[in-house]
């Protein structure tokens, strides 16, 4: 298993009319995990792209338990708990600084070039995970 822990706060532009974080927003602090993770690995995605692969999001899902409000520092939990062979998941949890669960969801997505057919992972990166898997 892989992980990445980002702290942050929410802005005040994330928040909805009822004060809270809209749901959409926790989809783009996802994919703030999900970069952070790969660069942890040393894995840009500018880098991955200039070699030709791209990793769209092909599916996304998240449940939403209780609300997060402007200032909040939270921390977003970035995993893959799965070797990958031809997609590759991330799971994400959305928690508050005393361990309240705000949201958990998880994307699905496939190395693709830029003719948009899929293709094989990078060797580097598949040599890199298999220090975890």
């Amino acid at each position: 298993m892989i992980e990445h822990e980002t702290q942050f706060n929410v802005r005040y532009a994330e928040t909805d009319q009822m004060r809270f974080v809209h749901h959409s927003n926790y989809i783009i602090w996802f994919e703030m995990g999900r970069l952070g993770l790969m660069e942890g690995l040393g894995f840009s995605y500018v880098k991955l792209e200039e070699e030709g692969y791209l990793l769209p999001v092909i599916e996304v899902k998240a449940h939403y338990y209780k609300p997060a409000r402007f200032g909040d520092t939270l921390t977003l939990k970035t995993v893959i708990s799965k070797k990958p062979a031809a997609k590759l998941q991330f799971e994400y949890q959305v928690f508050t600084q005393d361990g309240t669960a705000l949201c958990t969801g998880y994307s699905l997505h496939s190395f693709m070039n830029k003719q948009d057919r899929a293709i094989k992972p990078p060797r580097p990166f598949l040599k890199k995970l298999q220090e975890y898997f």
